[in-house]
């Protein structure tokens, strides 16, 4: 009997214990936050630069959200996470908070679950939804996540069930070692941390990022940078092809049955939530350079992107046809060949910038407050758009924008015939080296 008793009591014992420590590391945790889960108190030389972050963009983001209950949000990839300021003059007071929901390989799937988790935390109005004009977002591609993605992390709606899963995945965060780990390395980091290229609004400061001096970038200048992007978009859509449907010209498609498994059928539902719960939404197509679709006509790839803009235009025309009496969701191209993207490239030993675009994929926060402008109708930055720079997308234009790339296309590949030759040489080496046969 008092070895039972003894038994019980060191079990007691050892369960307190356990329970203790758990509550120091979670207390350790919460203080330091080096995620910036709460942002309780941020103290310069204890714990304001958290590098941490930058490699849990996604599950900030989400704990961001909760804490800022945005009026509006910016969706996309890296290149809105980059290229688009919430801070920009374009944006009206109705619009406040705003926030940059966009992450790094940011795809369709993803941007529908932080769309609604967004929605659960607030009362959002307004979203701006950017669209790559690639697999990853206006194709039939099978929906994916990225790793990072933690849905118990959100919200889709206002339930005890959702309150109570995201309590425990506070609570398996707050009492993780890796995390307490990562508390440690905020800490002794201070003194030597790199500058902050994640502002607290969501976007990715370019402006900080390439200027990192271990950045290749710097490194090794612009244009070596820029070649480096190409070749490893090359690799991306060589290795991720989606085959095209046969090319046909637009047609009003019938209502069809939803497929939220596909990178489009996750569009089609933020359009149909948003439009169902009466928020505003724009949509645009992202403005890569024009070495992004060079690469995408050497590739095969080119077929694809022209009926993915078919296939959105025909999810906007559906919605019209659902919703006869309000006005059409807007649709802005400003992925084709115009002034913007057709922007001329430093020569190869030059240091010289790009006055538009970082590299071939992403464009800088010039070029997203001209496509804010023009999505916001405004125009207090006083920034000259170019006339070419933004086509909306409808029924009735789309044949002829799909029409005037292909010209634009033919143009550019007769005046820039070594930068064409480069890319198809990168291309067909890619294919020779990785064994892939068309």
């Amino acid at each position: 009997m008092a070895s039972d008793n003894a038994n019980l009591k060191y079990t007691g014992l050892l369960f307190a214990s356990a329970v203790l420590v758990l509550a120091v590391v979670a207390l350790i945790n919460s203080i330091v936050d080096p995620f910036g889960m709460y942002r309780i108190s941020d103290i310069e030389g204890f714990n304001a630069n958290k590098p941490a972050i930058y490699n849990r963009v996604r599950l900030l983001k989400a704990y961001e959200v909760r804490r800022i209950k945005p009026n509006s949000i910016i969706l996309g990839s890296s290149r809105v996470h980059l290229g688009f300021n919430p801070s920009h003059t374009a944006w009206a007071e109705n619009y406040e908070p705003r926030y940059n929901l966009a992450f790094d390989g940011g795809i369709s799937k993803e941007m529908s679950a932080y769309r609604l988790h967004a929605i659960a935390s607030g009362h959002l109005q307004h979203v701006i939804l950017g669209l790559d004009s690639s697999y990853h977002h206006i194709s039939h591609a099978p929906g994916s996540t990225r790793p990072g993605f933690d849905s118990s992390l959100l919200m889709n709606r206002y339930t005890w069930l959702n309150t109570a899963r995201m309590l425990a995945a506070d609570f398996k965060l707050l009492i993780s070692l890796s995390t307490l780990l990562e508390s440690i390395a905020t800490v002794r980091g201070q003194s030597h941390a790199d500058p902050v290229w994640l502002a607290q609004d969501g976007q990715r400061l370019g402006e900080v990022f390439f200027r990192h001096p271990h950045e290749n970038y710097q490194r090794f200048g612009p244009r070596y940078y820029f070649d480096e992007i190409d070749k490893m978009e090359i690799g991306f859509q060589l290795e991720w092809r989606i085959p095209a449907p046969p090319q046909r010209q637009y047609h009003p498609a019938p209502p069809v049955e939803k497929d939220p498994t596909t990178s489009l059928g996750y569009v089609e539902m933020i359009i149909d939530y948003c439009r169902t719960h009466h928020i505003d939404l724009k949509i645009f197509l992202t403005p890569s350079h024009v070495h992004q679709l060079e690469i995408s006509k050497a590739t095969g790839a080119w077929p694809a992107i022209e009926n993915g803009k078919r296939e959105l235009v025909n999810l906007i025309e559906q919605d019209k046809m659902r919703h006869p009496d309000k006005d059409p969701i807007p649709v802005y191209d400003f992925s084709g060949y115009s002034s913007i993207t057709t922007e001329t490239l430093p020569e190869k030993e030059s240091r010289d910038e790009m006055l538009y675009y970082w590299e071939s994929s992403h464009f800088k926060e010039i070029v997203g407050d001209m496509v804010l402008d023009r999505l916001l109708g405004t125009d207090q930055s006083g920034l000259q758009i170019p006339e070419d720079f933004g086509v909306l997308l409808t029924s009735e234009s789309i044949e002829q924008v799909l029409a005037r790339d292909r010209e634009s296309q033919a143009a550019y590949s007769a005046s820039h015939q070594l930068e064409i030759r480069a890319i198809t040489t990168w291309v067909e080496n890619y294919k020779h080296e990785h064994g892939i046969i068309d």
